[in-house]
């Protein structure tokens, strides 16, 4: 069978579908949650829950902490850079902190403990 220009295209429109769906489908599939004032930077976190677990067993070590504070600080320290080459530069720094037996960078520690309040 010689393809034409009906059955290429056809194919085409196809791929690019296919495509565009494997691009953008893990935002159609990821958990959903309600608005907060801290998307901005909760939608950094890649899974929340885990998140959570790790910010409660921050909180249990490390009582103050305010969601407001938190959540400027964590605004001012991470600022329009991405979020894993501001991990990266606090791991160099050595800017580590304990949360749940485990040394964590001080921005990952803050959004993880911001998941676990809301």
């Amino acid at each position: 069978m010689r393809p034409t220009r009906r059955t290429t295209l056809a194919i085409g429109a196809g791929g690019l579908v296919a495509a565009v769906g494997g691009y953008e489908g893990w935002r159609l599939l990821r958990k959903r949650y309600p608005p907060t004032p801290y998307d901005d930077l909760l939608s950094q976190l890649s899974d929340r829950e885990a998140a959570r677990e790790l910010g409660r067993a921050f909180l249990s070590q490390h009582g103050k902490f305010t969601l407001p504070h938190a959540a400027s600080a964590l605004r001012a320290r991470i600022g329009t850079k991405p979020l894993p080459a501001v991990l990266a530069s606090e791991i160099a720094a050595g800017e580590l902190i304990e949360a749940g037996h485990w040394l964590v960078p001080e921005t990952l520690a803050g959004l993880c403990a911001l998941a676990a309040k809301i």
